[in-house]
């Protein structure tokens, strides 16, 4: 099985897939970090250097290559799910599962790490239109999990496998 984490940047999908795959026995993947080893530079320089449109480019081949994955759990970008090739993808190869805390959540992630990090966090007001234009295509994901700010990524990890396991997913 295939677990895809969707969600806004600094949703935790990282920190979760991490705690998640160590629960389960899975292999663990980062779409951002395995593009970063590919191309040997940071997810901001290559849309600096490259464009966002050949680093969706990256991040669909990337994505492809996780569906011959067996028991995966994959953390994608903050933006992987807004295309429909990459919806299709996911929703042939395995299970999707937004992470969905409150926007006051994610600014105040957003605020406290590495700004520079995120090529697509400029200031507050912009990061709320990227949400707001991304959350009809999370809202597709197979399964929403609320997530709190005390939540810790082990107890995220729980709430999901426990999700999957009500739906029947063999994990």
């Amino acid at each position: 099985m295939r677990i895809y984490l969707i969600g806004f940047m600094a949703a935790g999908k990282t920190k979760v897939g991490i705690s998640l795959s160590g629960l389960l026995g899975y292999r663990f993947c980062d779409l951002d970090q395995e593009i970063e080893g590919q191309v040997g530079a940071s997810v901001r320089e290559i849309f600096e250097r490259r464009g966002e449109d050949s680093f969706r480019d990256l991040e669909h081949g990337c994505l492809e290559r996780t569906a011959s994955f067996e028991n995966a759990v994959i953390a994608t970008g903050g933006g992987t799910m807004t295309f429909e090739r990459n919806r299709a993808l996911i929703r042939d190869s395995g299970v999707s599962v937004w992470l969905d805390p409150s926007f006051e959540i994610l600014l105040e992630r957003l605020a406290r790490g590495a700004r520079g990090s995120r090529p697509l966090f400029r200031d507050e007001e912009q990061a709320r239109s990227l949400y707001d234009s991304r959350l009809d295509a999370y809202r597709m994901a197979d399964l929403r999990i609320e997530t709190m700010a005390e939540d810790t990524p082990g107890g995220v990890a729980g709430k999901i496998a426990a999700r999957l396991r009500e739906r029947s997913c063999a994990i």
